[in-house]
């Protein structure tokens, strides 16, 4: 009893011994299981930064999103809107916060919202000298980018914050200065701070998760579906069938493509069908602009995966290697979190990947109900990175075929 404890223990040790000896002869899959944690970790670390107290009275504000660009629309021409319009710029370039632009009408900042130029607009409508000089509130009216609810709150809090310091310092002049006829609301806050959304009500979080979501299913469904498809028949021998088969390897690849582009079509919207019905999300834009939308994400990555997969050897490491694609994605294009809190330079590596251009468009569909000229920015990314990472499948995969 005891020796045959021992021999399966010693058995189980061997067996241990060749799959990591294995393990470390695949070289690819070695070096893609020691960068993902590394890589992962440290998107982690970046992506919630430590941010300290603030306290806009004396210009020292905290935010992860340091001079965001925000738009004034001056429909009042009266000196009090120019006062308060003069004080919103100086306490917005003292503090960080934000790069006030001027535009002549609200319709023309929101257009800059919707391409995504602009974070939010102020518009200090007619009457707000009037209502001021009358000793009423004067209101201020902030509308902001509704894609995003996390960075849209943070975006409207501290525009609202440089308003309520704007107010503050009105009041305690009024004070001093107190008349009877004052009313009590208009002195103790002589300016108020109204929000305006650009499309339907007010968004959730699930209405800026949906989209990125739909666009990270459909990736992930070609680059996982392919990473399968083409690594396991390659070690089952049936990839070498087709390829001597009297047909052409194109239309192999294309086959391929296909089944794992319905597939990604399918679960996108099967995650587009759960939102509406269970969390309330909403589309406001065309449906058929979405699919093409969707169509060209699963293009742009179709390429990708056929060039990870035809490198790889085995299918664990094809797998591997998808993962160490498709995580960082998740985090580094904003399809949970805000693009905005990662530093510059990985932003940058962000907007190289057709993932964001995918996302990006779907939300401006979906939240803003954007039309095809102001989403055709995305579109063409996403056509010329299917058209670039095809071009360079195609003759790696022969290539790797013919081996």
């Amino acid at each position: 009893m005891r020796n045959r404890f021992l021999q399966n223990i010693q058995t189980t040790l061997l067996v241990t011994q060749k799959d990591l000896l294995d393990f470390w002869k695949a070289k690819m899959l070695v070096a893609t299981f020691m960068i993902m944690p590394i890589l992962f970790m440290s998107m982690f670390g970046f992506m919630f930064p430590q941010t300290g107290a603030s306290n806009p009275f004396s210009g020292k504000v905290s935010t992860p999103y340091k001079n965001a660009p925000m738009g004034i629309v001056l429909e009042d021409q009266g000196p009090f809107a120019l006062q308060v319009a003069d004080q919103l710029r100086e306490m917005s370039s003292s503090t960080g916060l934000f790069k006030v632009q001027n535009f002549a009408s609200f319709e023309s900042a929101r257009e800059q919202i919707v391409s995504g130029s602009l974070k939010g607009v102020v518009v200090i409508p007619v009457g707000f000298t009037e209502a001021f000089n009358s000793h009423r509130q004067a209101i201020v009216i902030i509308t902001v980018d509704d894609t995003n609810p996390q960075m849209a709150s943070i975006i409207y809090s501290e525009a609202a914050s440089i308003f309520k310091a704007i107010s503050d310092g009105l009041s305690t002049s009024l004070i001093v200065n107190m008349d009877s006829r004052a009313d009590p609301s208009f002195v103790l806050e002589p300016v108020s701070v109204q929000q305006r959304n650009l499309v339907g009500s007010t968004t959730n979080t699930f209405q800026f998760l949906a989209p990125g979501f739909i666009a990270l299913t459909a990736v992930m469904g070609v680059l996982s579906g392919l990473g399968a498809a083409i690594s396991r028949e390659k070690e089952q021998g049936t990839m070498d069938g087709l390829m001597v088969a009297p047909v052409s390897r194109y239309s192999i690849v294309a086959g391929k493509i296909l089944a794992q582009t319905v597939r990604g079509v399918i679960q996108g919207f099967m995650i587009l069908a759960i939102s509406m019905l269970l969390f309330g999300v909403r589309v406001y834009g065309n449906i058929f602009l979405m699919i093409l939308v969707m169509l060209l994400g699963v293009a742009s990555f179709s390429g990708i995966g056929i060039i990870v997969t035809s490198m790889a050897a085995e299918q664990e490491t094809a797998q591997m290697m998808m993962m160490l694609l498709q995580f960082p994605m998740m985090f580094l294009c904003g399809i949970i979190f805000p693009i905005e809190q990662l530093p510059n330079w990985l932003q940058a590596v962000g907007k190289l990947l057709p993932l964001y251009y995918a996302a990006d468009a779907l939300r401006k569909i979906m939240v803003l109900n954007a039309s095809l000229n102001q989403v055709i920015f995305d579109i063409v990314v996403l056509g010329i990175y299917s058209a670039v990472t095809m071009g360079i499948a195609m003759p790696i995969f022969r290539k790797v075929m013919k081996r």
